[in-house]
């Protein structure tokens, strides 16, 4: 039997609306990989009031199970991970499975924040962008996926995201291998990380 390859974590973090999902699909997409969404372990809101739901702080992610989900795959092991609704506030009855793989790109607003996911990671990137284009991008996102209008968003980017990420994300941004400039095309940011990746293992790729 074959040994299994060693297994490359790759973490992605930066400010709301700054391309994270994108940047996390590109370059597993290049390296053959998965994504390992943060959202997915928002906890269960349902029946909470809209105005007291704040998912812009660390708090909201049951950071444990997340762990030990992401501790799993690099062992090798499937997962059945949550899927959370943004539109109910709450986790889908359904979870999806997700097989191991050599690649595993985690990506979130506080993908660099947990010390234990950070002592996974093989390489950690973070997006930088503006909050005027965050807010910008996230109007567009919110209108466009979620139906929220531009005051509504722009209330709760203000009120929440804006204060949260001073707070909270931004300072993991000293803790990132490679600091991105969230403007550039995104396949010229994930040829830039799969290059960084590839030095680091030492790999041709896939």
């Amino acid at each position: 039997m074959q040994p299994s390859p060693p297994v490359h974590v790759v973490g992605i973090a930066g400010p709301s609306a700054s391309g994270k999902t994108s940047l996390a699909l590109a370059v597993a997409r290049k390296l053959e990989g998965v994504v390992f969404p943060l959202d997915a372990y928002y906890r269960d809101q349902r029946g909470v009031p809209e105005d007291a739901i704040n998912v812009d702080v660390p708090e909201a992610i049951e950071h444990h199970l997340m762990i030990d989900q992401l501790r799993a795959l690099v062992l090798g092991v499937s997962i059945q991970q949550p899927i959370y609704d943004y539109a109910t506030h709450a986790r889908a009855p359904i979870r999806r499975n997700v097989a191991p793989s050599p690649f595993i790109v985690v990506e979130g607003l506080y993908a660099l924040y947990w010390p234990e996911v950070r002592k996974l990671m093989g390489t950690s990137v973070f997006l930088a962008l503006d909050h005027a284009e965050c807010l910008q991008r996230r109007i567009e996102r919110d209108g466009r996926e979620r139906g929220r209008t531009r005051t509504e968003v722009a209330y709760q980017y203000e009120s929440r995201v804006r204060p949260m990420y001073d707070l909270h994300v931004h300072p993991t941004r000293q803790q990132a291998q490679l600091i991105l400039d969230a403007r550039a095309p995104i396949e010229n940011l994930a040829a830039r990380v799969v290059r960084a990746v590839l030095a680091t293992t030492g790999s041709p790729g896939p």
